[in-house]
């Protein structure tokens, strides 16, 4: 094994697997062509500042709770950003290792599987260390609580136990999907399928860990939360390191991990190369499909079409699991503001504040990773043949707005009135109120992306990751979700305070009656500067 090849394939493959950091580097070359530019080391700058964002930012809600002794709230926190990582991480390894364009090439060089396995493991590493950095915040915080500065030494080699628990969960099921296109020509169908799955069972993961939650956040910042197994270990190691619980929870898994690391190094790095081959053989044969059944008229006709466009199965995941994932991250600071007994007790007065809350959290729903975001790029050749039809594009065009907005929203919107009125037994009037945000929010924002998609189109993208980092689309992701963070907790505070010190029913009226007015004047400002400006 030599670092040095290691090093320049590492370099290469971070361009594969950023294709939308990649796109942005190219941007600033073009326009500085006098300036010197290193590829791999800009996107590596934006995968570091996106890892120290993220750290501060959880950090922040960290410090509220006492952790020495919320010991299922630690494990409840700890295993949700394991997930987080796990989902990210899946469709930047799938990307690396079965979407990119690369690997075809090494095979005529005198290069080992092994090698190339490795690099391409490391060159993932940009899609799950961001969600990974707050477990450092987190661990760095809880055994600050537990045992003060000496209990700090533990952190590192906990947070280093937990990257390898992740990576080694992503390449052994990254294996089990390769073994199956192996076996397939449907490599797209199956690939879609297959990640879609396993998001959903993610999502499900992290519906079933908040549902088991006890709110109680006494003043002292204690939570009370069952025990979740294996992450709970993670505070045994230094709470009580020689009892049966650290011995079942850290050592018997940090056991399992060893030994797949074992399997991974002696069984699937070895023949990697001959998996890709079979996969590319079975992919490039013929199967005579049936003819498809017309539509019975047009409208029909062009909703299949627009369905038909969303089939990626990186857009798939990257636009159901933004809204969930954030909503579960923000839950525990905003149930904070509810009182000992839950979000059960507020009062339907404050239906204004509830339906600030949705319209805060509905911002989140629509972005440059979602459908709407690159809606009609999804087009690519058929653009331009769709223009040429004897039919409106403007109709066209608001017609795709209006399917794929219901894909986009439905699932989000139904999931969280569900939490909202049967989890968090939220008042009637508020949960609806507070659904009557999130689709508001999500139409307003969901236009504006549609619009800036169609000003940024792009139709000869080859992966979709290409798409998102169009007009600096990382920048403008992380940066809306910072500043809602901070905005809308501001807000928030503010309603609630006022409302306490006055009356709350006119407070939620005030509030209503601003949301409205605002929403109306941004939507007039959309119909005039582009609804009514498109081509007929």
């Amino acid at each position: 094994m030599k670092k040095s090849i290691i090093w320049e394939l590492i370099k290469i493959n971070i361009l594969y697997s950023n294709p939308q950091l990649l796109a942005s580097v190219k941007k600033k070359q073009n326009k500085k062509k006098n300036a010197s530019f290193s590829a791999y080391k800009s996107i590596l700058r934006q995968q570091i500042f996106m890892m120290i964002m993220f750290a501060f930012i959880y950090t922040v809600f960290f410090l509220g709770v006492d952790y020495s002794e919320s010991v299922g709230f630690f494990s409840l926190q700890l295993s949700i950003f394991a997930i987080m990582s796990i989902v990210y991480g899946f469709t930047g390894f799938f990307s690396v290792f079965y979407d990119s364009k690369d690997t075809k090439l090494y095979l005529a060089l005198p290069l080992r599987s092994q090698d190339v396995f490795i690099a391409k493991v490391l060159s993932a590493q940009g899609m799950v260390l961001p969600f990974l950095m707050p477990c450092l915040s987190l661990l760095s915080i809880t055994y600050w609580q537990i045992g003060g500065a000496p209990a700090l030494i533990a952190v590192l080699p906990s947070f280093i136990l937990l990257w390898l628990f992740i990576n080694i969960i992503n390449l052994v099921l990254l294996h089990f999907i390769g073994q199956v296109l192996r076996k397939s020509s449907q490599k797209t169908m199956i690939s879609t399928i297959l990640m879609t799955v396993s998001t959903l069972i993610a999502i499900g993961a992290m519906l079933f860990l908040q549902s088991q939650q006890i709110v109680s956040l006494e003043s002292n910042g204690f939570v009370n939360f069952p025990k979740i197994p294996i992450f709970v270990g993670f505070h045994y190691i230094v709470s009580q390191p020689l009892s049966l619980g650290t011995a079942i929870n850290f050592l018997l898994p940090l056991t399992i991990t060893l030994g797949l690391v074992y399997y991974i190094v002696k069984e699937i790095m070895p023949h990697y190369f001959d998996q890709l081959l079979e996969i590319d053989a079975v992919s490039g044969q013929t199967r005579k499909k049936k003819p498809a059944k017309l539509p019975s008229n047009l409208q029909k006709a062009l909703v299949k079409h627009h369905l038909s466009t969303l089939k990626d199965s990186n857009l798939l995941v990257q636009s159901f699991v933004q809204p969930v994932v954030i909503g579960f991250a923000l839950y525990p600071s905003v149930s904070r503001f509810a009182n000992d007994g839950g979000l059960s007790t507020i009062s339907p007065d404050y239906f204004g504040i509830a339906m600030l809350v949705g319209i805060l959290l509905g911002n989140m729903f629509a972005g440059a990773t979602t459908f709407l975001g690159v809606a009609m790029s999804l087009e690519k050749e058929n653009y331009h043949f769709i223009r040429t039809l004897p039919l409106s594009f403007k109709q066209f065009t608001i017609q795709k707005f209006k399917v794929i907005a219901f894909v986009q929203f439905l699932l989000p919107t139904i999931l969280y009135f569900t939490l909202a009125f049967v989890l968090f037994k939220v008042h009637l009037l508020l949960s609806i109120f507070f659904t009557i945000g999130l689709l508001l929010s999500a139409l307003l924002v969901g236009q504006i992306y549609y619009w800036r998609d169609q000003r940024l189109l792009v139709l000869n993208w080859q992966n979709s990751n290409q798409l998102f980092g169009r007009g600096s689309g990382q920048w403008l992701i992380a940066g809306s979700i910072l500043l809602t963070m901070m905005v809308g907790a501001i807000l928030v505070t503010i309603s609630i305070f006022v409302a306490n010190a006055y009356n709350a029913v006119y407070v939620s009226a005030a509030l209503l009656t601003l949301i409205l007015v605002a929403a109306t004047l941004l939507q007039v400002f959309l119909h005039k500067a582009y609804w009514s400006k498109l081509p007929q």
